[in-house]
């Protein structure tokens, strides 16, 4: 695990409080090219992911996830050899950037067809943990072998999530205006960044991500 970089954290935080914090979000949303209004909901104390609420055509951000997003992006294209330098011109278009891609969200017009594809799958994991007894509290689960049925729907729902978010950042390219060759090398490694995390994870991280060990809980207290 890489040490955490106060100094560059620090810088985050100031260029982010010089932009104007919610300001920013604020401004990145109204710079897109957009034909509905989405509403923003901005949390400075809480640590808000941030998401987008489709039917309610609505974003929700917070300072921490923020922050956090940008630590976790400088650290990923920069341990690949590529120097995205951290100023406020990298973190304003990053902010542009993420909102674009949440808006993308909220313009797909297939997006309840794959939650409800992602529901299914979620409950097929479900169905197939109980199947086999897989104790998911167990700290080592990452590291056996699992039934070949349940390694494919771990797979489908990579999948299904990955497609959601090309959807998203395709729509999003759309929407927003990319001035030059910089900001279009910017737009692609924030991209690259948000695909990344989805590509990772085992059926530990799947079960605590995707709330699969409280269902479960709830399924054995009703059953």
């Amino acid at each position: 695990m890489a040490t955490f970089n106060e100094n560059n954290y620090r810088k985050i935080t100031t260029y982010y409080k010089t932009l104007g914090e919610k300001k920013l979000f604020k401004s990145s949303l109204s710079s897109l090219n957009l034909n509905k209004r989405v509403f923003l909901f901005y949390f400075k104390y809480k640590n808000i992911p941030i998401c987008a609420l489709p039917r309610l055509r609505s974003i929700l951000a917070s300072r921490h996830s923020f922050l956090s997003f940008c630590y976790n992006f400088f650290n990923f294209v920069n341990s690949n050899g590529v120097c995205v330098e951290i100023s406020e011109d990298s973190i304003s278009l990053i902010a542009k950037f993420v909102v674009s891609h949440e808006v993308g969200h909220i313009v797909d017009k297939n997006i309840y067809k794959s939650k409800e594809q992602y529901s299914a799958i979620i409950y097929s994991i479900i169905d197939k943990i109980i199947e086999y007894d897989i104790d998911v509290s167990n700290n080592n689960i990452h590291k056996e072998n699992i039934p070949d049925d349940l390694e494919k729907n771990l797979i489908a729902l990579k999948k299904n999530l990955i497609n959601r978010e090309v959807t998203a950042w395709n729509n999003a390219k759309s929407m927003v205006n990319i001035k030059n060759s910089h900001e279009e090398f910017i737009f692609n490694k924030v991209k690259e960044y948000a695909l990344a995390t989805y590509n990772f994870g085992n059926l530990k991280s799947v079960v605590r991500e995707h709330n699969i060990d409280t269902i479960l809980r709830y399924t054995k207290k009703v059953a």
